[in-house]
């Protein structure tokens, strides 16, 4: 009983450094993470030669979609060539009865098939049903119709028209 348990303590030293490195070091994450989730708003695209967006104000921020360009000599999804138009007119064998183009609809379905096996493989990559549309100001609405039908049927439902600012 007459043991007791408790222990000395070192003496403290005096002269204390501040570890700079690791301070550094957490610093360079926290600014690394900020940038990382800093948006401005604005997307960067680059529309075909020829190509002339309508003219807007808009309120909401701009979101990363998958991108399909409507010209009038044909359509793109994501940079590649995938249907073609005639006056801003798809051809009638290419047109299905629900409105919806086939290979148009094909190329979207590719799309939506990468992004699913992404979404499986990786889990912090989440279905997206958000897709972009840049079409020139003369595309009538019966060809734009025919594009976001075909998205839809996809899977591709949250829709955004592209626009350049106006003032």
């Amino acid at each position: 009983m007459g043991k007791s348990f408790l222990k000395k303590r070192p003496a403290l030293n005096e002269e204390m450094s501040l570890q700079i490195t690791s301070m550094a070091d957490i610093f360079i994450i926290v600014l690394v993470f900020l940038l990382k989730g800093y948006s401005t708003g604005a997307i960067s695209v680059a529309p075909s030669a020829g190509l002339s967006l309508p003219k807007a104000v808009t309120q909401d921020a701009s979101v990363e979609a998958l991108k399909v360009e409507i010209t009038e000599t044909g359509v793109q999804v994501e940079g590649q060539h995938v249907a073609k138009l005639e006056q801003f007119r798809f051809e009638k064998a290419d047109l299905q009865s629900s409105g919806t183009s086939t290979t148009l609809g094909q190329a979207i379905s590719r799309q939506r098939e990468k992004q699913l096996l992404i979404a499986k493989s990786n889990t912090d990559v989440k279905v997206d049903s958000k897709i972009l549309i840049l079409a020139d100001q003369r595309a009538p609405y019966s060809t734009i119709k025919t594009v976001l039908a075909s998205a839809a049927v996809n899977g591709y439902t949250d829709f955004k028209l592209a626009v350049v600012k106006g003032d």
